[in-house]
């Protein structure tokens, strides 16, 4: 009786062994085709981050932008005008200095003459004046060339060199 006792207890503890060998397996197997299972998950988690970011960065994109663009073209308009009134500013001194140095060219006698001659056409004692005439009308050089300069400097600045007309475009400035 113990020898059959012995072996049914050898038979269970074999059968024991099977069982939990094919177990093992199984589990083995089963963990295994969880692990694929999850790998896809993953990857399928991942592709959809590869399509969610650029769409977030470029939403959070616009959004500044759209947040910014009234400032920025405050800044720009005001930074433009800046700018123009120092060219302006600059002109202005310039010919300011033109007229001191027209100036103290009139206080001399010979200053007074070639202003005279040029301005007025006084000529001197055997001298002689040549008057260039087109269609009957006298052709006589502009007198305001640098006056001239100094108001057209605003149209013609370009405060932000060649990105200007660009710029200009972009925040609607006329």
């Amino acid at each position: 009786m113990a020898k059959e006792q012995n072996k049914k207890s050898r038979s269970k503890k074999g059968a024991d062994k099977k069982t939990a060998d094919k177990r093992a397996t199984t589990k083995k197997a089963q963990s295994e085709a969880g692990q694929e299972k999850n790998d896809r998950k993953g990857s399928r988690f991942l592709s959809r981050w590869f399509l969610v970011v650029p769409i977030v960065i470029a939403l959070f994109a616009v959004l500044s932008l759209s947040w910014y663009y009234e400032p920025a073209k405050i800044w720009y308009r005001e930074t433009r005008q800046e700018r123009v009134l120092r060219e302006t500013l600059a002109g202005i001194q310039e010919y300011n200095e033109y007229l001191r140095q027209e100036l103290a060219s009139l206080e001399t006698t010979e200053g007074i003459q070639y202003h005279a001659q040029r301005e007025l056409n006084f000529i001197i004692d055997g001298e002689y004046s040549i008057v260039v005439t087109r269609d009957g009308v006298p052709i006589t050089e502009p007198r305001t060339t640098r006056e001239a300069a100094v108001t057209t400097i605003p149209e013609t600045a370009q405060p932000f060199g060649v990105w200007t007309d660009f710029l200009d475009t972009f925040f609607g400035i006329e």
